[in-house]
């Protein structure tokens, strides 16, 4: 509770932030990366990323519709130069377990490092592995380009809701039955 009253603090627009992390997180589950406990990201990692964005885009970006919100979310993070890690809030000073690679050699070893913005400051992220982000990054670059196309007249919102056809996708996975 107190890291999501803070996320509301830190975007300029808190209106525009909850509508655009609403459909990224649609277009998450559709696409089957939601979810901290199996290696995705989990609500409160989408919901630093979408402030993030909301603080990239400033007053000015926050002012017109969520599309370009939307927009901004998956070019930024189609392009984000992971590991380097996402802060919507730097706190300098502190206490001991909270995320720091120069310190903590295993915080050195995480794939996609989102923190959040309350102290101790943690990786919102820790169960994410480097393959996932790839294909987090991945599916973002992919969303981007059907962004680009409902922008041009090309496509349809809905193009980027479509869920995502598991078994044609990957030609390899575990079925695990009860």
């Amino acid at each position: 509770y107190r890291a999501t009253c803070e996320i509301l603090q830190l975007v300029p627009s808190v209106e525009k932030f909850r509508l655009t992390l609403r459909v990224i997180k649609l277009w998450a589950r559709r696409n089957g990366l939601y979810g901290n406990m199996l290696g995705f990201l989990g609500g409160a990692s989408w919901a630093i990323l979408v402030a993030k964005v909301c603080q990239l885009a400033g007053i000015e970006g926050n002012l017109g519709s969520c599309v370009n919100l939307v927009h901004r979310f998956f070019y930024t993070f189609a392009n984000w130069n992971w590991p380097e890690p996402v802060y919507i809030k730097k706190v300098d000073a502190q206490p001991y377990p909270a995320w720091n690679p120069a310190m903590n050699h295993y915080d050195r070893e995480h794939a996609m490092p989102i923190i959040t913005s309350s102290v101790p400051q943690m990786n919102s992220a820790v169960n994410v592995t480097k393959t996932n982000c790839q294909l987090i990054t991945a599916k973002c670059a992919e969303a981007f380009t059907v962004c680009q196309s409902v922008l041009e007249g090309v496509s349809l919102w809905s193009d980027l809701f479509q869920s995502a056809s598991f078994f044609e996708e990957y030609e390899s996975f575990i079925l695990i039955s009860g």
